[in-house]
């Protein structure tokens, strides 16, 4: 009889993450992007699409295209390249923690209860030169700046979940298209952010030159080696001690972000050659933010922290912004533009308790975490197609990257190579790659298919992997399912 394996660590934190943003009562850039997921003519009608297409697909009423409506739901994780994220910020922790620390796990040194060295075990016995002590030190900090760095740069976990239904309320509203648009996202990302170790031989090499000095009837001693490192020393067993007055700290965000829209789009003017276009769409968002954090060195466990946050209470704000849309349309291919968030409206994370940091460095770092911008983008799309449409390809590219909330880099390059089947009984296919241009720079992998002509269902995987307890996984995926409809 099998047995089932119990969740790794990785695993449970991956759910704690995703609970946080399903749990959550957008618009934005995404961890894959969503115009990957459905053909050129399917995704007119979502809330992502350029707001010109929806009069154009109306008008051509293809019989494989529902022209009444789309309701989405979709989910992605992300990884940066980094195994075992929380158990090395919770080992790094005892590195961070001062012995006299009331809340650190040793008692605090006496001569009755001398310094027990947990990091390195009679180092000055085992070493008695100055230069060999003085190598271990600048190998310890050099080898803990490292993994400070590692993590800064590839030490997060990201979530996301979206949903979205778009409805055609009118098919001749004024000589166009009317549509009504909902959708939501949550994210949520954990982060580290980490203070620089400036760490000064020749004034550690002075220090360390004091050690003989002390006989073993002295009291414990504290050396200052530069750079907020302290070695702690019991001249009694020659026992040491290095920890780190450092500001650095474990930041998680999370967001709930929702959006209501009305986009109008009609035909402009009809050319020889073909058609041309315009739609705008303005949009009213919700957005709620909240965030949490600790320094490294007042982590008791770093996984707790999702925990924390899911209590953690939300500033919400209210913004406006539009969109607008331009489709040429020729009988064998097509070309658009759409420029998103015309307005630019800015949001702020709740302020982080700063009195608990004295670092310049780790205060701009929290400025540039708490607040975001909706910032303008530019999207071009191109596709050719078979004169029924039922074969296509498409490209789309983000003319100028842009940030999430999370302050994350997104730019995209799409493309899709679709088939629309006329059946009910036929499914529709599509194949395409996505790459972020920005940020992280991966690539993704995208497959879906329309069954029945109204349910789509896509997938996206990274072609990065990671090792996450042991095992290599790909760094992200993505899963939206869907319904179009007629009424």
């Amino acid at each position: 009889m099998s047995q089932t394996k119990p969740l790794t660590k990785v695993t449970l934190n991956v759910l704690k993450a995703f609970s946080l943003v399903m749990l959550a009562p957008s618009v934005l850039a995404d961890i894959q992007p969503r115009s990957a997921s459905l053909n050129y003519s399917q995704k007119s009608l979502s809330n992502a699409g350029n707001p010109a297409a929806a009069a154009l697909i109306v008008e051509r009423k293809d019989p494989h295209v529902m022209t009444g409506g789309l309701i989405e739901f979709g989910a992605g994780l992300e990884y940066g390249d980094l195994d075992e994220l929380f158990a090395t910020i919770d080992a790094l922790r005892n590195d961070f923690k001062p012995p006299s620390d009331p809340d650190a796990p040793e008692p605090a040194p006496t001569p009755e209860n001398p310094i027990r060295d947990y990091i390195w075990e009679d180092l000055f016995n085992m070493y008695p030169e100055l230069e060999d002590r003085l190598d271990i030190i600048k190998d310890k900090v050099a080898v803990t700046a490292s993994l400070l760095a590692l993590i800064a740069v590839e030490g997060y976990a990201k979530a996301e979940a979206t949903g979205e239904a778009t409805f055609v309320l009118n098919e001749n509203f004024y000589g166009g298209t009317l549509l009504f648009g909902a959708s939501y996202k949550g994210n949520a990302k954990a982060v580290g952010l980490f203070e620089d170790i400036n760490f000064d031989v020749n004034q550690a090499k002075e220090q360390l030159q004091t050690l003989p000095d002390f006989d073993e009837n002295d009291p414990i001693q504290e050396l200052d080696l530069s750079g907020g490192i302290t070695l702690f020393y019991n001249p009694a067993n020659k026992n040491t001690k290095l920890v780190i007055d450092n500001d650095s700290l474990l930041l998680i965000k999370a967001t709930k972000i929702s959006q209501v829209s009305l986009s109008y789009s009609r035909k402009l003017e009809v050319f020889e050659g073909g058609d041309l276009y315009w739609g705008v769409k303005p949009s009213v968002y919700r957005v709620g933010l909240t965030n949490v954090s600790t320094r490294v060195g007042d982590i008791t466990d770093s996984e707790a922290l999702y925990d924390d946050i899911k209590n953690a209470d939300y500033i919400y704000e209210t913004g406006f912004d539009l969109d607008l849309g331009l489709v040429w349309a020729a009988s064998n291919y097509q070309l658009g533009a759409s420029l998103t968030s015309l307005f630019e409206h800015t949001y702020n994370f709740p302020e982080v308790d700063r009195r608990r940091f004295k670092s310049d460095n780790i205060l701009q770092k929290l400025d540039h975490h708490e607040e975001f911008t909706m910032q303008r983008q530019l999207k071009l799309e191109a596709g050719i197609y078979t004169k029924q449409r039922d074969w296509s390809l498409n490209a789309e590219l983000d003319a100028n990257p842009v940030e999430d909330p999370m302050r994350d880099r997104y730019q995209w390059l799409t493309v899709t190579a679709g088939y629309a089947a006329d059946s009910w009984w036929l499914p529709s296919a599509r194949v395409g790659f996505s790459r972020n241009l920005a940020g992280t720079k991966l690539g993704y992998v995208n497959a879906g298919v329309t069954v029945m002509k109204f349910v789509n269902i896509d997938l996206a995987t990274t072609l990065d992997t990671v090792s996450l307890d042991g095992n290599e996984v790909r760094r992200g995926f993505n899963i939206r399912v869907g319904v179009q409809f007629d009424y």
